[in-house]
């Protein structure tokens, strides 16, 4: 808003220039606080990042008389910093709607009585109830009751999964030894009648936390344009510091004013800094991840989404959930040497 402001009051002339100076100063202060703050951290801790080419570039601007062109330069790179901290709370959100996904209590029996206790006290072993219509409170085995289990939040799949008790209630079982009528999932819903469950996994080991870990994991893998930009930066920020300052004694060899080699010291900084990729690549892969997260697609990270932008075919294996549960008509069996030809896979799936 004072960008515009003061940008629009430079046309006025019976105003004073001092004016807009002062509204374009609001915006420096406003628009380079932050970045100025993760700036002297960085470089603390040794780190050379673009947003100290950035400051630099701004302050040179101020220098110059620009104050115009440092406003928006603060601006345009706080923008895109709100931009991505806004992607990443979507992201945060869905994380946390994933993760309420998972009831808070369990009913146990202990002793022969019926107990509600908070899922983190469950231990392996425990007979937990799940009553008619309710979320299933831990990974487990079926040891009493049949009913249809909605395994949508885990498998994608909406169409109820009967379940069946295990030949064996007594013994212990653990999910490779399950048969995938008698698992249940923590976070699926129970049909219409009631289950017993001999709890298989502990709360922080549930099929929905280690789904939980793996889509909050994501905001830390970097896509490919992030690393590259990561590293370039390690190296060319310090280089191009280096060369501003070689550019300011410019003066001293070719006999010019002082004002010169700095103008042309700071338009080189300016016109070196990528700006465009610090700002855009963060923000991009964020609110893909994010907006993925909110239908229901999970990524993995920065890396597999990149990757998707370079594939010329698709073979799914999700028959079932894709194709409306249409049996397989036809079996195919592809040699080793057929399978490196994409197409031929894709053929085949449809």
């Amino acid at each position: 808003m004072f960008l515009a402001l003061g940008f629009g009051l430079s046309f006025i002339h019976s105003l004073p220039p001092l004016t807009s100076t002062i509204l374009y100063s609001i915006c420096y202060f406003f628009g380079g606080f932050f970045t100025t703050k993760e700036a002297f951290e960085a470089i603390s801790k040794g780190q050379f990042e673009i947003d100290l080419l950035m400051l630099v570039a701004a302050v040179g601007a101020a220098f110059l008389g620009q104050w115009a062109e440092g406003a928006l330069l603060l601006f345009l790179f706080s923008f895109g910093h709100s931009l991505e901290h806004y992607a990443m709370g979507k992201a945060t959100k869905s994380i946390a709607a994933l993760a309420d996904l998972a009831p808070k209590t369990a009913i146990v029996r202990r002793d022969g009585k019926e107990t509600e206790v908070p899922i983190e006290e469950l231990v392996l072993a425990d007979i937990i109830i799940i009553k008619p219509n309710s979320k299933i409170s831990a990974d487990g085995a079926v040891i009493k009751g049949e009913s249809s289990v909605n395994q949508a939040t885990i498998t994608g799949a909406s169409v109820p999964v009967d379940k069946s008790p295990v030949t064996d209630p007594e013994k212990d079982y653990d999910d490779k030894s399950l048969r995938a009528e008698n698992k249940v999932f923590a976070g699926t819903i129970n049909g219409s009648q009631v289950l017993e469950v001999k709890v298989t996994r502990l709360a922080a080991d549930s099929t929905l936390s280690r789904l939980v870990k793996l889509v909050n994991d994501t905001e830390a893998q970097k896509s490919p344009t992030q690393l590259f930009t990561d590293k370039l930066q390690k190296y060319y920020v310090p280089a191009v510091l280096i060369l501003v300052v070689i550019l300011l004694f410019a003066y001293l060899v070719i006999n010019e004013p002082f004002s010169k080699s700095f103008y042309r010291a700071m338009a080189v900084l300016v016109a070196a800094s990528p700006y465009a990729l610090a700002i855009s690549t963060p923000s991009a892969v964020l609110s893909a991840i994010a907006r993925a997260a909110r239908s229901g697609v999970l990524i993995k990270g920065g890396g597999p989404l990149e990757q998707l932008g370079g594939l010329t075919a698709i073979a799914f294996d999700k028959t079932g959930t894709l194709f409306g549960f249409k049996g397989v008509r036809q079996q195919f069996i592809l040699q080793k040497r057929h399978l490196s030809n994409p197409y031929t896979v894709t053929c085949v799936c449809v």
